[in-house]
């Protein structure tokens, strides 16, 4: 009888938790969004190519009732046109407002007037409260496929160098549910359906997921609200680590190299210039004749913590002040300045 009565236990709480997360699924749902992007890219091989728009898709999780989304960076970063598709059907142009790439965190905001309607707005939860090994679950639209929910732990809280220059954490949290491709930029939840990450990336040597994916931190992004040093640069860049610099001729230890690029970005207003021919590089997917920014506010680009030092320095600067940058272009190098916003 004891027997029966456990095994009865057992059955009536996996049924609570499956009609939990139906319940929860069906809760948060509507503030989830699909993000399509329109950029600029190469089309074409060798020297037939030319520069045309580029279609891609992320996802976002709406946050208050005037339109604003968050997502991940590298979703929206070099965006020439952005739309956000939502569960009810409605569908809005919007605009970037902040973004940090070091983070992989963004905020975007529905252009023109906003219809909340039935919407729900997403309840955001504190990261540094959430516990390795709580159920977890996420919501976006992986390759394509929208709404689509996936289930897991948290595995795990990676900070790649503990502390950077201007002790700024960079932290991720891990999860085993499952990200793919169009995933990204959606909303991580815990079991009281509160928000506690963005979707950033996943580890792979499979080329489709392995089992581990990184999610940004809910209060990294609440961090990026909440400051005013997150401008939106527009470009998509790469840290050179010392093969690439050599491979790129480049007269110093490092430097950024800017992959893609928005013209309605800062740096795309600035005149830089993104990448145009495709090459794969230790498996890494590049475009590669973009400029090569070698110094900030005159910090050189030299190792990983060069972000952080340029960002404190810029921290420095007033609004309107003129910031000066060197540029490596074509083998040659050449000086700009860009005013701070």
């Amino acid at each position: 009888m004891k027997r029966l009565v456990s095994l009865s236990i057992i059955l009536f709480c996996l049924i609570g938790h499956t009609q939990n997360l139906a319940q929860l699924y069906k809760k948060v749902s509507s503030a989830v969004v699909v993000i399509n992007v329109e950029s600029v890219a190469p089309d074409g091989e060798g020297s037939s190519f030319q520069m045309a728009l580029a279609a891609s898709q992320g996802s976002g999780v709406l946050v208050n009732s005037e339109g604003l989304i968050w997502t991940a960076a590298h979703v929206i970063q070099s965006a020439e046109s952005i739309t956000v598709d939502f569960l009810d059907g409605d569908s809005y142009p919007a605009e970037v407002i902040a973004s940090n790439p070091m983070s992989d965190v963004a905020i975007i905001k529905v252009s023109g007037t906003f219809e909340l309607k039935e919407k729900k707005i997403a309840t955001i939860g504190d990261s540094d409260k959430v516990e390795i090994g709580e159920d977890i679950f996420v919501i976006g639209a992986p390759h394509g496929f929208k709404q689509s929910l996936s289930r897991g732990i948290l595995s795990g809280r990676y900070i790649p160098d503990k502390l950077s220059n201007d002790f700024e954490q960079i932290e991720f949290l891990q999860t085993d549910a499952a990200i793919n491709p169009g995933n990204s930029g959606g909303p991580l939840y815990n079991m009281k359906g509160e928000v506690i990450g963005i979707a950033s990336s996943i580890y792979t040597t499979s080329g489709g997921f392995d089992g581990i994916g990184f999610v940004a931190p809910s209060n990294s992004v609440k961090n990026l609200m909440d400051s005013s040093n997150g401008p939106w640069t527009g470009m998509e860049t790469l840290l050179l680590n010392e093969e690439l610099t050599r491979i790129l001729n480049v007269p110093q230890k490092s430097g950024l190299l800017v992959i893609s690029i928005s013209s309605k970005g800062s740096a795309g207003k600035l005149g830089l210039r993104g990448g145009y021919i495709p090459a794969v590089i230790n498996g890494n997917q590049l475009l590669l004749g973009g400029d090569i920014i070698m110094e900030v506010a005159g910090i050189k680009f030299e190792d990983k913590n060069s972000r952080s030092l340029i960002k404190q320095k810029l921290a420095s600067y007033k609004t309107g002040d003129l910031i000066p940058i060197v540029i490596l272009r074509n083998g040659q190098i050449g000086a700009a300045q860009f005013q701070k916003q």
